[in-house]
C-alpha cells in the first residue's frame, strides 16, 4: 500500500475521511496497513505494527505493568483494550466532526515549508466504548502539490 495523499486544496473532510479509515484499519487489527497509510514520525519510538498494537492494548502505553491492565480492564469490563468500529457507531458523526480536530492555523514550532497543520483524533473508540485516547498526525506537504498526514502516536490525552 502506498502512502496517502490529498491534493494541497483539500478539505477538513478529507482529511478526517482519511483519519477515519485509519481508525477503521486498527478496528479490523489491520496494523501493518494502518502504518502504512502515512509517513510516520519515529522521533521517541519508532512505530511498527506490533508497537501500535501493544500500545493500543497497554491504554495508549506500550510497555503498561501486567497489574495495571488487569485492573483498568476491570474497570471497563473488558478482556482487552482495542480499536473499535467508528463507523458502526451511533455518535460517529459527532466523533468525527467535533474529535477529529484538522488544525492548519498552529504549526507548534513545526517548518512551514513543510507541514501545514495537526490533527488530533480524540475519543477513539476502545473496546465499544469512547476513550480519553488520542491519536495525533502532523500534516506535512508532500511535493508542491500534495499533502499526508505523519502518524505522531497514540496515547492517553
Amino acid at each position: 500500500m502506498a502512502i496517502r495523499t490529498l491534493p494541497l486544496d483539500a478539505s477538513d473532510e478529507d482529511i478526517r475521511s482519511l483519519v477515519v479509515e485509519w481508525s477503521e484499519l486498527l478496528a479490523q487489527k489491520r496494523f501493518h496497513e494502518a502504518l502504512e497509510m502515512f509517513l510516520h514520525a519515529d522521533r521517541e519510538l519508532a512505530w511498527t505494527p506490533t508497537l501500535l498494537e501493544k500500545t493500543i492494548a497497554g491504554y495508549g502505553v506500550p510497555e503498561l505493568d501486567p497489574k495495571t491492565v488487569t485492573m483498568m480492564l476491570e474497570n471497563w469490563g473488558v478482556d482487552r483494550f482495542e480499536i473499535t468500529t467508528l463507523l458502526g457507531r451511533p455518535d460517529k458523526d459527532e466523533i468525527i466532526h467535533k474529535k477529529i480536530d484538522v488544525d492548519r492555523e498552529n504549526l507548534y514550532g513545526l517548518d512551514p515549508d513543510a507541514y501545514l497543520g495537526m490533527v488530533h483524533y480524540d475519543d477513539v473508540p476502545l473496546s465499544g466504548h469512547r476513550s480519553d485516547l488520542t491519536a495525533r498526525f502532523h500534516i506535512k506537504r508532500i511535493g508542491n502539490d500534495r499533502m499526508t498526514l505523519e502518524f505522531l502516536d497514540i496515547h492517553v490525552m
